[in-house]
Protein backbone atom coordinates (compact mmCIF):
# COMPACT_ATOMS: atom_id res chain seq x y z
CA UNK A 1 0.00 0.00 0.00
CA UNK A 2 1.36 3.87 -1.05
CA UNK A 3 1.10 5.91 2.08
CA UNK A 4 3.14 8.51 0.55
CA UNK A 5 1.42 12.28 0.36
CA UNK A 6 0.08 13.21 -3.48
CA UNK A 7 2.34 15.98 -4.48
CA UNK A 8 1.29 19.06 -6.44
CA UNK A 9 3.35 20.36 -9.14
CA UNK A 10 4.44 23.68 -10.03
CA UNK A 11 2.44 24.15 -13.40
CA UNK A 12 -0.59 23.54 -10.95
CA UNK A 13 0.29 26.13 -8.75
CA UNK A 14 2.20 28.77 -10.71
CA UNK A 15 -1.08 29.60 -12.59
CA UNK A 16 -2.42 30.97 -9.18
CA UNK A 17 0.65 33.26 -8.13
CA UNK A 18 1.16 34.41 -11.67
CA UNK A 19 -3.02 35.75 -11.35
CA UNK A 20 -1.82 37.41 -8.53
CA UNK A 21 1.29 38.81 -9.74
CA UNK A 22 -0.90 40.39 -12.21
CA UNK A 23 -4.02 41.75 -10.07
CA UNK A 24 -1.50 42.94 -7.26
CA UNK A 25 -0.56 46.13 -9.37
CA UNK A 26 -4.16 46.73 -10.55
CA UNK A 27 -5.38 46.72 -7.05
CA UNK A 28 -2.59 48.76 -5.48
CA UNK A 29 -2.92 51.34 -8.21
CA UNK A 30 -7.00 51.47 -7.62
CA UNK A 31 -6.63 52.14 -3.63
CA UNK A 32 -4.16 54.54 -4.41
CA UNK A 33 -6.65 56.22 -6.57
CA UNK A 34 -9.35 55.51 -3.90
CA UNK A 35 -11.63 53.87 -6.57
CA UNK A 36 -13.95 51.69 -5.05
CA UNK A 37 -13.79 48.70 -7.56
CA UNK A 38 -10.66 48.02 -5.69
CA UNK A 39 -12.74 45.60 -3.70
CA UNK A 40 -14.13 43.92 -6.73
CA UNK A 41 -10.89 43.32 -8.19
CA UNK A 42 -10.05 42.43 -4.43
CA UNK A 43 -12.75 39.51 -4.54
CA UNK A 44 -11.14 38.03 -7.45
CA UNK A 45 -8.29 37.53 -6.00
CA UNK A 46 -9.61 35.96 -2.41
CA UNK A 47 -11.62 33.65 -4.79
CA UNK A 48 -8.12 32.62 -6.92
CA UNK A 49 -6.46 32.07 -3.28
CA UNK A 50 -9.00 30.07 -1.75
CA UNK A 51 -9.36 27.83 -4.60
CA UNK A 52 -5.29 27.44 -4.21
CA UNK A 53 -5.64 26.67 -1.06
CA UNK A 54 -8.19 23.85 -2.10
CA UNK A 55 -5.84 22.50 -4.84
CA UNK A 56 -3.37 22.54 -2.06
CA UNK A 57 -4.76 20.97 0.44
CA UNK A 58 -4.19 17.27 -0.59
CA UNK A 59 -0.81 17.38 -0.01
CA UNK A 60 -0.62 18.81 3.27
CA UNK A 61 -1.14 17.46 7.06
CA UNK A 62 -3.78 18.52 9.42
CA UNK A 63 -1.34 20.31 12.26
CA UNK A 64 -0.13 23.50 12.06
CA UNK A 65 3.20 22.81 10.43
CA UNK A 66 1.78 21.05 7.58
CA UNK A 67 -1.44 22.25 6.68
CA UNK A 68 -0.81 24.18 3.53
CA UNK A 69 -2.03 27.14 4.52
CA UNK A 70 -0.19 30.39 6.27
CA UNK A 71 -0.62 30.23 9.93
CA UNK A 72 -3.81 32.07 11.34
CA UNK A 73 -4.60 31.75 6.84
CA UNK A 74 -8.48 31.91 8.43
CA UNK A 75 -8.60 34.63 10.52
CA UNK A 76 -6.47 36.71 8.54
CA UNK A 77 -8.52 35.26 5.39
CA UNK A 78 -11.76 36.90 7.04
CA UNK A 79 -10.04 39.76 7.84
CA UNK A 80 -9.45 40.27 4.19
CA UNK A 81 -13.32 39.78 3.77
CA UNK A 82 -14.39 42.35 6.56
CA UNK A 83 -11.88 45.40 5.22
CA UNK A 84 -11.84 44.71 1.54
CA UNK A 85 -12.11 48.09 1.09
CA UNK A 86 -9.39 48.72 3.10
CA UNK A 87 -5.61 49.47 1.51
CA UNK A 88 -4.61 46.92 4.67
CA UNK A 89 -6.82 43.89 3.20
CA UNK A 90 -4.31 43.70 0.13
CA UNK A 91 -1.37 44.44 2.21
CA UNK A 92 -2.90 41.15 4.44
CA UNK A 93 -3.43 39.31 1.00
CA UNK A 94 0.02 39.65 -0.17
CA UNK A 95 1.68 38.47 2.76
CA UNK A 96 -1.03 35.11 2.66
CA UNK A 97 0.08 34.57 -0.89
CA UNK A 98 3.73 34.75 -0.05
CA UNK A 99 3.85 32.88 3.05
CA UNK A 100 1.37 29.98 1.12
CA UNK A 101 4.30 29.91 -1.69
CA UNK A 102 7.25 29.35 1.07
CA UNK A 103 4.97 26.80 2.40
CA UNK A 104 4.45 24.74 -0.88
CA UNK A 105 7.63 25.39 -2.19
CA UNK A 106 8.90 22.03 -0.05
CA UNK A 107 6.28 20.18 -1.48
CA UNK A 108 6.29 20.87 -5.28
CA UNK A 109 7.09 18.19 -7.91
CA UNK A 110 8.87 19.39 -11.43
Amino acid sequence: MDNSKPAITKDQIMLYFDKWESLKPEIQLLYDQKQSNASELMAIAIAHYEELLEVCAPVGGSDRCTKMEPLNGEERLQFIKDKIVSPFALIQLNLLYTELRKKIARFITH
